[in-house]
């Protein structure tokens, strides 16, 4: 069964889109190039990192080496982007918009920004799916033309990924750290 949280750029995206609606949004000027990006997710503590390099490692075993290069060409594209100078000049009530409608998961997020600028961000969140999925806590965000930095730390449970049905279970505490960094020019 897949277990599903609200990914960094859905959270991120509610958050200026919410502050947007209240005011002009600023605009953010991030260097163009090569940008490296990650994430962690910790459930009442726990970081999923060691679960998941123990899985990729299992997959990794059944693989033929030509597979082996094509799994680590595809895990290092996930980890790296490139921006062209026009996408390194971010409107963010336009950015928001467009990053909510294309998420295609089953959580919609609300958010109430007490600080937005173009340097940092925070506030509130509540996330929901249709089928009882819930999660809420606070986000703060930094973020400059050569980096950024989205944490979120909430409570609530997991859902399926595929039907948004929230999985039985005691709630959970959440953190979400999501970061990136500008490598430089050349892409």
């Amino acid at each position: 069964m897949l277990r599903s949280f609200p990914a960094s750029c859905c959270a991120l995206a509610a958050l200026l889109l919410s502050a947007g609606a209240a005011s002009a949004a600023p605009v953010l000027e991030l260097q163009p190039g090569l940008w490296a990006h990650d994430s962690e997710i910790w459930i009442n503590g726990q970081s999923l990192k060691p679960g998941l390099a123990a899985l990729r490692t299992k997959v990794r075993g059944q693989l033929t080496d030509e597979q082996k290069r094509e799994l680590d060409r595809r895990q290092a594209a996930e980890k790296q982007s490139c921006l062209t100078p026009q996408q390194a000049r971010i409107d963010l009530a336009r950015y928001l918009e467009t990053a909510l409608a294309s998420t295609g998961g089953p959580w919609r997020c609300e958010a109430n920004a007490s600080k937005l600028d173009s340097s940092a961000a925070e506030g509130r969140y509540a996330c929901r799916t249709s089928g009882g999925g819930s999660t809420q806590g606070k986000f703060s965000a930094t973020y400059g033309p050569k980096s950024y930095q989205l944490e979120l730390n909430g409570r609530g449970n997991a859902v399926d990924g595929r039907t948004g049905e929230a999985i039985s279970g005691v709630e959970v505490d959440q953190r979400m750290l999501s970061t990136g960094r500008w490598l430089g020019g050349d892409c």
